[in-house]
């Protein structure tokens, strides 16, 4: 396979599909967090979480897909980097309105939502997948070989 194909469609499914799902596995438990500690009122593990959900959504895609490319995941796996955990938050936040969560009512705020998040998300795994890319093209200039 070479290089581009690589790096477009990817090598290494296994660790493609531990990125992805592992990504989603971080952030449904962050959120899970989120709305126990809102729940039961425990302040600070609030504050904290409430803080780390949007980073993990719209920052970490970033580094998380740069990692996925360097290690030729390939661009579908770096790209759903960007979209599986907003379906993570999306779906949470849809169960707990369909079930009645106290401070989680449904309606069209969560779609506008999960969708302003998604733009950033998707944008941020983007940019992450170009500098993974870039990354690993300069390193097999170099001679240190980034797909062994």
């Amino acid at each position: 396979m070479t290089t581009t194909e690589a790096l477009l469609f990817g090598r290494r499914r296994e660790r493609a599909i531990g990125l992805v799902v592992g990504f989603s596995v971080a952030v449904g438990a962050v959120a899970a967090a989120t709305f126990v500690a809102s729940a039961v009122d425990l302040g600070p593990v609030a504050t904290l979480s409430s803080r780390t959900l949007p980073v993990l959504l719209v920052y970490a895609p970033a580094p998380i897909a740069a990692v996925g490319a360097y290690a030729r995941c390939g661009g579908p796996a770096c790209l759903a980097v960007g979209v599986v955990p907003v379906a993570v938050l999306g779906s949470f936040l849809a169960v707990a309105s369909a079930i009645g969560a106290p401070g989680v009512a449904g309606g069209a705020w969560v779609v506008e939502l999960t969708g302003s998040f998604l733009v950033g998300s998707v944008a941020s795994a983007f940019v992450g997948f170009c500098a993974g890319v870039t990354a690993a093209l300069v390193a097999d200039l170099v001679g240190t070989r980034s797909d062994g």
